[in-house]
């Protein structure tokens, strides 16, 4: 006898529920970024320049892997499986290639977004720690050096 609930599961590609649970994860993750970034703007959180500094140590890190899994993958993901000139080859190809990625739930869209919240969590803790305003300032001190003639 068969398990009538096991008919109503839909069959996913091994990784496809970890990609579409991975992008579900990171909805939240974007909301709150920007309840952070808020406070940031409104001056209700600062962060010490110290601790700024190692948290984006970090950030950068899990960056630069991140920046590295998509390089290295991206291209190469993308590529039709070969398991065997038959139905089941073909499907079992398409499945997993589309996990990896096709459509929003896929692996490297999934880390791409991923990127983007780095890039925007990176962009807070500047902005908390006064950092963004130091580096403007130093730019425009670069800038001005440089058109000096002696």
């Amino acid at each position: 006898m068969t398990d009538p609930s096991a008919e109503s599961v839909p069959v996913l590609a091994p990784g496809a529920a970890f990609a579409s649970g991975a992008a579900a994860a990171l909805a939240p993750v974007a909301e709150d970024l920007e309840t952070v970034r808020d406070q940031v703007r409104t001056g209700d959180l600062k962060l010490d320049p110290d601790a700024a500094h190692r948290l984006l140590a970090s950030i950068n890190a899990v960056q630069s892997r991140v920046h590295t899994l998509i390089a290295d993958c991206g291209d190469r993901i993308d590529q039709p499986l070969r398991f065997g000139d038959n139905f089941v080859g073909r499907t079992m190809g398409e499945r997993l290639r589309g996990a990896a990625s096709g459509g929003a739930d896929a692996a490297i869209p999934v880390l791409e977004e991923f990127a983007l919240q780095l890039e925007k969590l990176d962009e807070i803790v500047r902005r908390a720690a006064g950092l963004i305003a130091e580096a403007d300032t130093d730019a425009s001190e670069q800038l001005a050096r440089i058109g000096e003639v002696d």
